[in-house]
């Protein structure tokens, strides 16, 4: 019981008339003083009706007081009440004495009554002191491990805060430092002193001039070898027409681009050229003999000059005629050959040469547009390996910008992810500090019994277990109330433990049956069976007896069916093979079951045997 609910109780037996309108979580407060909290108990224990005086006798006292007689103290107040009480004694009658008999045995009654009650919450509260004291024996270890662990929490987030600060700091750095680096301006062309950090803040002025430059000169190079002057760069003057060389497909790897009037011309030179051939051919002939018998002649003439400045003596003039005559033997004998050879195979060998200089035109000629061809070739390799250069120099351009987006959008998610993070941590700093600053989880400086109304926490609690009639107001939220319930849903928690308990101890007994009937099912299921532990042979001894004879049964039905088949066979054979048992079976079945037709048959074959004798 509250203390409250003792002082309200107590003003309730002194026949206070309003004693209905108050509650008594409205006096727990004044427990709260531990000065006057020993007036307050032996006040709400000792007071009562018997100690109350009543108007009549305030009044009485009041009269007394204000009289001259004045009030009876110390030893006249002993000495008077003697007196009284002598007096009363004589004048005492058996009813009364009767009466203050039962009254002062019921106070007695009520006094031992109170003493019991005093008895057991002694006990009571001993039992309680010794489970205090007891627990908090074991506070100790539990409070020193306690603060123990506290001192390593706390030095833990020291530590913690201590780098979250310094990395928060370097976080903050390194934001700046970014921010400051994608800050920068485009560098321009005239400031060659700073660096832009990014490819994307380069001026590309420079780079795309010497591109254009590049362009045009390379268009320049490719009109003058392929669309101007062609013929002067071949060394030909003929109109052609000249194309670059698609080596992608090698039908056109052949020399094309001439026109027909140039083939015509070609044709026409070729044949012009097999036609002088052999008069040519015969002139260069002669010209080289001619040529050779005149250095033949020098070189005689020289060797004889050399001859006669080495000779001592001199040559006589039959020597010289007989050299003379031997020479222009060896002449005349060289001159017969050589007029053979002019006159028999010098024409023929002429002739098949002339056959052949077709071939050795055409072959120079087209050795000619080979030597163009690969000369135009060259040129466009040349040209290619230009062109695939300044591809090279933009397709490297694209992939570094791409790979500075690349870097640019993760250092984009990265900062999203940072700030979207601190984000979070900044939410759940502020919840946690508002809930921080919930009383109900701080400690409070001073014990206080009235629920704080800014005590949320406690509010809802008390709403949850204090049980309070919605249609009565409470000026106050006590913690009484909130102890109060909590002791009663702990009586309930108990209450529903024991049901728990005996409705598990009934579900125990009955699984244990089921168990029990379970284990007699499954005996005569696998019969003590081999299988017991995998699957069920689902066939007790009973069921198996009754397959076997059953299987037994069916294996002499089957026989005896194959026998009734055989025997129905051969009958039938044999009826269809004997008309006289075909028509005595027919008889046996007119006997059993068509009498009056076997009667007529039987007067009809009666007849009939009466006619074959009669005739």
């Amino acid at each position: 019981m509250s203390e409250g609910k003792r002082f309200l109780d107590l003003i309730n037996r002194l026949g206070y008339t309003q004693s209905h309108d108050l509650q008594a979580e409205s006096f727990d407060w004044m427990f709260e003083n531990e000065a006057v909290r020993p007036f307050l108990d032996w006040f709400c224990d000792n007071v009562g009706p018997s100690n109350l005086l009543t108007q009549q006798e305030v009044k009485q006292y009041n009269n007394i007081v204000e009289s001259d007689e004045g009030v009876l103290e110390g030893a006249q107040l002993e000495k008077a009440l003697q007196s009284s009480t002598s007096q009363t004694s004589e004048e005492i009658t058996d009813e009364q004495l009767d009466e203050d008999i039962t009254r002062l045995t019921e106070e007695l009654q009520d006094c031992r009554n109170y003493k019991e009650r005093l008895l057991q919450h002694r006990n009571k509260l001993s039992l309680h002191q010794a489970g205090l004291n007891h627990r908090l024996s074991k506070m100790g270890p539990i409070e020193s491990t306690a603060e123990k662990q506290y001192r390593q929490c706390l030095e833990q987030k020291q530590t913690d805060n201590t780098q979250m600060n310094a990395t928060l700091d370097k976080l903050s750095r390194t934001s700046s430092e970014l921010v400051s680096m994608y800050n920068k301006s485009p560098i321009s062309e005239n400031v060659g002193q700073q660096e832009a950090p990014f490819l994307s803040q380069q001026s590309l002025q420079h780079y795309h001039g010497n591109e254009e430059r590049f362009t045009q000169q390379l268009t320049a190079y490719t009109k003058k070898q392929f669309f101007e002057g062609i013929g002067d760069v071949a060394g030909h003057s003929e109109g052609s027409r000249y194309e670059l060389l698609d080596i992608s497909d090698p039908n056109t790897l052949t020399i094309r681009g001439e026109k027909p009037e140039v083939t015509n011309d070609c044709c026409e030179e070729l044949a012009r050229l097999k036609e002088v051939y052999p008069n040519s051919q015969k002139r260069r002939i002669k010209a080289v003999t001619e040529e050779n018998r005149i250095a033949a002649a020098c070189r005689l003439a020289g060797d004889r000059l050399q001859a006669l400045n080495q000779q001592t003596k001199g040559s006589t003039v039959q020597d010289i005629s007989d050299r003379n005559q031997e020479t222009e033997k060896q002449l005349n004998h060289v001159q017969k050959e050589v007029a053979m050879l002019a006159d028999s195979q010098v024409p023929k060998w002429i002739h098949e040469n002339a056959e052949l200089q077709g071939t050795l035109i055409l072959y120079g000629d087209y050795n000619l547009k080979l030597a163009r061809q690969d000369y135009f070739t060259s040129k466009q390799n040349e040209l290619i390996k230009q062109l695939i250069s300044q591809k090279a120099r933009n397709d490297f351009l694209m992939m570094a910008y791409e790979m500075e987006v690349k870097g640019h959008k993760e250092t984009h998610r990265l900062l999203t992810g940072t700030e979207q993070l601190l984000e979070r941590n900044v939410q759940a700093n502020q919840d946690r500090m508002h809930m921080m600053n919930d009383p109900g989880i701080s400690v409070p400086h001073s014990i206080r019994n009235t629920v704080d109304s800014r005590d949320l926490f406690t509010t809802r609690l008390h709403q949850l277990v204090g049980n309070v009639p919605t249609d009565q107001q409470q000026l106050f939220l006590t913690y009484g109330n909130l102890v109060e319930g909590a002791r009663r849903l702990a009586h309930d928690l108990d209450t529903l433990q024991a049901t728990l308990s005996s409705t598990t101890s009934s579900q125990d007994s009955r699984l244990a049956s089921l168990e029990q009937n379970l284990s007699v099912c499954e005996d005569m299921v696998y019969a003590n069976s081999a299988t017991k532990d995998g699957q069920p042979i689902m066939s007790p001894p009973q069921l198996i007896d009754g397959l076997t004879q059953l299987d037994q049964t069916i294996k002499n039905l089957e026989q005896t069916i194959c026998d009734i088949i055989t025997e129905h066979n051969s009958k039938t054979k044999s009826l269809k093979s004997d008309p006289f048992l075909s028509r005595q079976r027919q008889l046996f079945v007119y006997f059993f079951l068509e009498p009056s037709r076997l009667r007529r048959a039987v007067n009809e074959l009666t007849q009939r045997l009466e006619a074959q004798l009669v005739s």
